[in-house]
């Protein structure tokens, strides 16, 4: 008993042409040695995402055309067991697994088991399907049980009874009425209640058992046995040819994909696919005298001629039973070469032949032959056209003939470049609907008004008249005189009747065409130099959807003809013929497979520096991955290598970036944000799914890289600007402070020492010019002698403020040694003086130690022009906290109650003051009158390297 399938997705628009020989359709199929795992084929399903599912006795395999992926009891997701026995699909898109142990549901990557402990009867599956009321009926080796797969989560199971049709081994419905019954070795078919035919294994059927049945949309019904496969169609059994793989084959199970391919999976065999096939080729296998084929031609008998490159003429004829039957002709024929160039059939039934050595004629059976003896220009034959009033218009590389009646004796008139043609070099001839010859030679286009030879009858085209090229390869005539015109390397062109219009399609412009042929379904197809193409008519100068054609669709080569003529026909009956250096290729317009079903697009994997992430779900990395990587699949399995691809990373490309045949895409280094990574697809017949498959993920950014970053660093630049600002203009501050101090200290200075001597010696210059003016020459000479003593006292205050102004620009010597310097310049006039230093020596601050000194003149100055001392003791102690500097006199001192020391006009004590805020230090001034004055100033200490 084996497993029915229900397919689920969107139903095929077309199916196996029903028509179709059985051994003639493509087939591809896979064994151990090209991919599958196994050679045991049990069960086939597709899945409505588009995959293939198979199941062998080594695992579930997910195919998407291009690689499997195997799924058992060691992945994740983990199966039950790898001995797959059925499978089935349901419209929620969800996989059911029958296994050896337990039931399995596949859904959007997980894994669902049922078994024993769930209620089922047995963990042997042994066949799934769709009861009649929507339940998933499962049969176990145990007996049979329904599952109400809606509310499957909840583990509802309900005991039923066998299904209708369980009696039987096998039974199909199709939608018309039609049904088949099978039992081991008997087969039954009917349609509603009507038994059509009986057939019997070992008579009619080959083997001894059915396996498998499968009606496919056509209504064809396929049947697997243990030693072939079989079809009944249109109301007759049919069998394979004995050479085919499938033959004797044991098939074990059947399904049609989306698209119409037939999938056979069978027992040793691997597994098979059945495609229609879209051109029959003939060759030497198939009976011709050679592959190598050029040139092709109907006769008025509906025979079918056929040129090669060396081994002759072949004559193709189907007897009334279809049978193909072939006659060479060769050289020892009668043929005067074995290659042939040119064809033509006449209206009276004779085969005209053109090839390197002349021209012959095949009439009623009998060849002669022509050579430039009998009046030809040349007997290198390139090409011919018979004309419907029996004569011939032959194509050489020395000029145009007409001969008229021709083969009857008359003459041959010969039309070359110097009688008007474009060149001597003649290539394809055609006549239009107005009656008028074209022929294409090297240089160009000529037209012969109404097939006249005359000079003033010919008109040449080129690419100056609009022409893509000069070289000119194929033609095909058109309604009221509308010519198609193929080219060498640019494509093709119309002729509308009036003037060449170029088509607009760039997939054309740089082909070669070499022969162009037009169907009753509307089509154009060209031979071209890759491969085989057909576009829609549009009336236009346009091309519709167009279709390229190459190996992956049946062909044996790209190669097609060239520099033969007619290289391509179309017969009587409709069917088109393309010669190519690999066989002549039949094609049936009518009976021609379109891929029209959209390729489903699955995101297969997701990498982010090699470690794998969910496909299904947003992913969000975190910040300093670098490497994405994205695998993806068109599942379109009618020509899998042909499916093209467009991606694009929304967020970061402007773009759709084309990835033709590549199932990869890669992005590397991208900045932090919130991306969607999207991928289209296209069938083989060029049919896009523009809605494709996305993924979303977010990449998160460092610290560094974040708006609050960004915002904080902001601010913190800010701050340190302000900082760097606020800190400049205290800096200014302080050293307008110290300018304005140093100005006023030179204000005191100067006020209390040389503007108070200035006034002495001004007043003494007074007197002394009174006494002179009185002749009191003794007094005078006394006054003079004062003023002498001013000038003294100035000149020295005038030093010593000198002497201030450069020590402290003097970097270079400490305190203590600056301190001792300037108590012994204090020294003089009366006025001993005596240095003394405690505690070890600590660098302050230049600015710190420059305003000490300063504070030490002051308090000396004072001494020396206030105190009248006798004695002044300068005292610099450093202490652990605090540095100390003392400057004591025994002078007359002053009460500090009544405001002594800080008269108007007297700005020592206040300069004092004002540098040592500066410092913070801490100034203090002691004094009593008679008891002399003392000067205390204090500074915190830094601290020293050992604290």
């Amino acid at each position: 008993m084996l497993c029915v399938l229900a397919a689920a997705g969107t139903a095929s628009t077309r199916a196996l042409e029903p028509t179709t020989l059985l051994g003639s359709y493509g087939r591809q199929w896979w064994v151990m040695e090209n991919g599958m795992p196994q050679n045991t084929v049990h069960a086939l399903a597709q899945t409505r995402d588009g995959f293939l599912w198979i199941g062998t006795e080594v695992g579930l395999v997910r195919f998407d055309g291009h690689s499997f992926l195997v799924l058992d009891e060691h992945t994740e997701p983990k199966l039950p067991s790898g001995d797959i026995r059925c499978l089935l699909t349901t419209d929620d898109g969800a996989l059911w697994i029958g296994t050896s142990d337990g039931l399995a549901r596949l859904k959007n990557g997980t894994v669902r088991v049922y078994t024993e402990k769930d209620g089922l009867p047995s963990d042997v599956i042994r066949n799934l399907g769709l009861s009649a009321h929507g339940r998933i009926w499962v049969n176990t080796a145990s007996g049979s049980i329904e599952i109400d797969h809606e509310i499957v989560d909840s583990k509802s199971l309900y005991a039923g009874n066998r299904p209708p049709g369980e009696e039987s081994d096998l039974a199909v419905h199709s939608p018309d009425g039609g049904w088949a019954s099978a039992t081991a070795t008997m087969l039954v078919i009917g349609h509603g209640g009507r038994k059509d035919a009986q057939l019997s294994i070992g008579r009619e059927l080959p083997g001894t058992k059915i396996q498998e049945l499968y009606a496919d949309r056509e209504g064809s019904l396929w049947i697997g046995t243990n030693a072939g496969l079989v079809r009944w169609a249109n109301g007759k059994l049919e069998k394979l040819p004995v050479t085919d793989p499938l033959a004797n084959a044991s098939v074990l199970t059947i399904l049609e994909d989306h698209e119409g391919d037939l999938w056979v999976g069978t027992e040793t065999d691997g597994l098979h696919i059945l495609r229609d096939e879209r051109f029959k080729t003939f060759g030497a296998r198939e009976g011709l005298s050679s592959d190598n084929t050029t040139a092709v031609v109907e006769d008025k008998a509906g025979t079918l001629w056929v040129g090669t490159n060396g081994d002759g003429l072949n004559a193709l004829k189907h007897d009334p039973n279809g049978k193909l039957s072939v006659r060479v002709l060769h050289v020892r024929d009668g043929l005067m070469s074995n290659v042939i160039l040119a064809l033509a059939a006449a209206p009276n039934g004779d085969v005209w032949v053109g090839t390197p050595d002349g021209l012959n004629r095949i009439h009623e059976g009998r060849v002669t032959g022509f050579t430039s003896a009998d009046g030809l220009p040349d007997d290198f034959v390139r090409s011919l056209l018979a004309d419907a009033d029996g004569s011939l218009w032959i194509g050489t590389r020395r000029g145009l003939t007409h001969w008229i009646n021709a083969g009857t004796g008359h003459a041959m008139v010969t039309v070359t470049q110097a009688g008007g043609l474009g060149s001597d070099l003649v290539g394809a001839m055609e006549h239009d609907t107005n009656g008028d010859l074209w022929v294409a030679t090297l240089a160009g286009l000529s037209r012969l008004k109404s097939g006249k030879t005359e000079q003033n009858a010919i008109t040449n085209y080129t690419t100056a008249n609009g022409l893509p090229s000069n070289v000119v390869t194929a033609l095909l005539p058109r309604a009221a005189g509308a010519m198609l015109i193929g080219t060498q390397d640019h494509g093709w062109s119309l002729w509308n009747g009036a003037k060449f219009v170029a088509v607009n399609d760039s997939r054309l412009q740089q082909t070669s065409v070499y022969a162009i042929l037009a169907d009753a379904e509307n089509h154009f197809w060209f031979a071209t130099d890759n491969g085989i193409a057909r576009c829609d008519e549009t009336g236009t100068a346009t091309c519709g959807r167009w279709l390229k054609f190459g190996p992956a669709d049946g062909l044996r080569s790209r190669e097609t003809a060239t520099n033969s003529h007619p290289s391509a026909w179309r017969s009587h009956d409709g069917l088109l013929w393309f010669a190519t250096p690999k066989g002549l290729v039949e094609i049936d317009p009518a009976h021609f497979p379109v891929n029209d079903v959209v390729p489903p697009v699955a995101l297969e994997s997701f990498t982010v520096d090699d470690v794998p992430r969910p496909v299904n779900v947003p992913s969000e990395i975190q910040a300093g991955h670098v490497h994405f990587q994205f695998d993806y699949a068109g599942l379109s399995f009618v020509a899998p290598q042909k499916v093209r691809y467009r991606y694009m990373l929304e967020g970061f490309d402007k773009d759709w970036t084309e990835a033709d045949t590549r199932r990869t895409a890669y992005y590397t280094n991208i900045p932090p944000g919130k991306y969607t990574f999207r991928v289209q697809a296209a069938n083989n017949d060029g049919l896009w799914n523009t809605e494709g498959a996305r993924l979303q993920f977010e990449l998160k950014p460092h610290f560094y890289q974040t708006l609050w970053f960004y915002v904080l660093l902001s601010l913190c630049m800010a701050g340190l600007v302000v900082l760097y600002l606020k800190r400049r203009l205290l800096r200014a501050e302080r050293e307008f402070s110290a300018v304005l101090g140093e100005r006023n200290r030179i204000a005191r200075e100067v006020h209390d020492t040389l503007a108070q001597g200035y006034v002495g010696i001004s007043v003494q210059l007074e007197v002394l010019a009174e006494l002179l003016r009185h002749n009191k020459v003794d007094a005078a000479a006394k006054h003079l002698d004062t003023t002498r003593s001013y000038v003294r006292e100035g000149l020295a205050d005038a030093r010593q403020s000198i002497w201030a102004l450069r020590s402290q620009d003097s970097g270079e010597k400490t305190l203590p040694v600056e301190l001792r310097r300037v108590t012994e310049h204090a020294e003089g006039h009366g006025l001993e003086t005596k240095f003394s230093l405690f505690g070890a020596y600590r660098a302050l601050g230049p600015e710190t130690e420059r305003e000490i000194l300063r504070i030490a003149q002051e308090a000396l100055h004072n001494v020396k022009k206030h105190a009248q001392a006798a004695h002044v003791f300068v005292q610099l102690e450093y202490g652990p906290e605090e540095i100390a500097l003392e400057v004591r006199d025994d002078g007359r001192g002053f009460d500090r109650d009544k405001g002594e020391g800080t008269r108007p006009g007297h700005y020592g004590m206040t300069g004092m003051r004002e540098r040592a805020e500066t410092i913070g230090g801490r100034l203090e001034v002691t004094s009593e009158p008679g008891a002399g004055t003392t000067v205390r100033l204090t500074v915190h200490a830094p601290k020293t390297a050992k604290e």
